[in-house]
């Protein structure tokens, strides 16, 4: 007798392997990692230890301070407060803290966003390129992935292709600002154009257009930018944060749902967030990260030593002959490759110990997707190597097309 899997879950299994799963499947990276000479770009996975001052925060919250430490814990009014603290004043909205919901992370954000905004068989519109868990998360909820591709090489936000994309039965659109794996910025401009087409189709299909805004990045932004957040534009607006970007730290997770303080009837759509969380295997922190919130609001990355990466990897990766161009945000290069392969060139730069991502999985074929979360002694190996690499490297490709 065969296992019966459900219809949301196998369409979430196909959608998980067009995109990553086939890089971990065909790929060496699972072999390949951690071994000795090898430099792990294909991620953004931590490389050295983080700030002593960020693990006096953890380590003091592990060590419990009343009874109730570990006791079962929703959200925590302290840690809301910094966040709706944080929010009012970059955004210049007036947040309190029943407009947070605290996650463990942006996966669990997103995931309780969608299963509170989407019937079975509705339909989400996402940006491609886009982060490779978008397409199964939302095929797991029973909702049906539509995404749109960006022009090549500028990567921006087309509010008129968003536009062609929306149906009746479209009830959500994600964005990424700043953009994995572009890096791309995206503008008030660009927002405010955005939120004009969802006003439209909101009116024409008689109920809101949500717009989820996947602001992992947000305070990873490079050459003085500022980032702008959709919710100053749009009220039917989710902002869905991890702290695990920002400090580092993808293995402890903790992030947060907020709703703008425009948001109409707010209340109906806080009890739909609070009870997702729990029918969603308990989407809370852990009350560690819960407890030490306030204080890890304070920390965050140093930028000026990643942009610095960028700088010397852009002119690194441009010399071997691939085409990039800076990125405005987040802690990734995308280079396009000279001769359209981006599996090719991938597999060849593992010959050389490098591991890299290719952009296919996240919908930019013909591109790969490095990450800047390298120390500067794997950094100089890498241009090394990508020196090295590059006449072989082209003539791979040549082969494999």
């Amino acid at each position: 007798m065969e296992h019966r899997i459900s219809r949301q879950m196998t369409d979430a299994t196909d959608a998980y392997g067009r995109r990553l799963g086939a890089y971990l499947e065909q790929s060496s990276y699972s072999r390949l990692r951690g071994g000795p000479g090898v430099i792990d770009l294909a991620f953004g996975d931590p490389h050295e230890f983080p700030a002593p001052a960020l693990v006096e925060v953890l380590q003091r919250h592990l060590s419990p301070q009343h009874t109730d430490w570990f006791a079962y814990t929703r959200d925590h009014p302290p840690a809301q407060e910094s966040v709706a603290a944080t929010l009012s004043r970059e955004l210049a909205l007036p947040f309190t803290a029943d407009d947070v919901a605290l996650t463990n992370g942006a996966f669990a954000g997103l995931t309780i966003c969608l299963r509170s905004v989407c019937d079975p068989g509705d339909e989400v519109v996402y940006l491609d390129p886009a982060w490779f868990y978008y397409e199964p998360i939302i095929a797991s909820v029973g909702a049906v992935p539509r995404p749109v591709a960006l022009t090549p090489g500028s990567w921006r936000l087309d509010a008129e292709l968003v536009a062609a994309a929306i149906t009746p039965r479209t009830s959500a659109v994600i964005v990424n600002s700043p953009n994995n794996p572009t890096g791309a910025v995206y503008t008030d401009e660009e927002y405010a154009a955005l939120a004009e087409v969802l006003r439209e189709a909101s009116a024409r299909n008689g109920r809101p257009v949500y717009l989820l805004s996947d602001e992992a990045y947000r305070r990873i932004v490079f050459d003085g930018r500022s980032c702008p957040s959709p919710a100053t534009h749009y009220p039917f607006t989710f902002l869905v944060h991890t702290y695990t970007k920002t400090l580092l730290l993808p293995g402890e997770r903790v992030g947060y749902v907020a709703i703008p303080p425009t948001m109409p009837d707010p209340a109906v759509l806080r009890r739909a967030l609070t009870v997702a969380r729990l029918t969603t295997g308990w989407a809370f922190p852990n009350n560690s990260l819960l407890f030490a919130l306030p204080e890890l609001e304070q920390h965050a990355l140093q930028v000026k030593p990643i942009e610095q990466r960028r700088d010397l990897l852009v002119d690194a990766l441009r010399e071997a002959g691939y085409e990039v161009q800076p990125s405005e945000g987040t802690f990734y290069l995308l280079a396009r490759v000279p001769d359209a392969d981006d599996w090719a060139h991938a597999a060849v730069l593992e010959e050389r110990g490098l591991l890299v991502l290719p952009a296919s999985v996240m919908g930019a074929p013909g591109y790969l997707r490095l990450s800047l979360t390298v120390t500067d002694d794997m950094l100089e190996e890498t241009i090394g190597r990508l020196r090295s690499a590059r006449p072989s490297t082209r003539e791979h490709a040549s082969v494999q097309r």
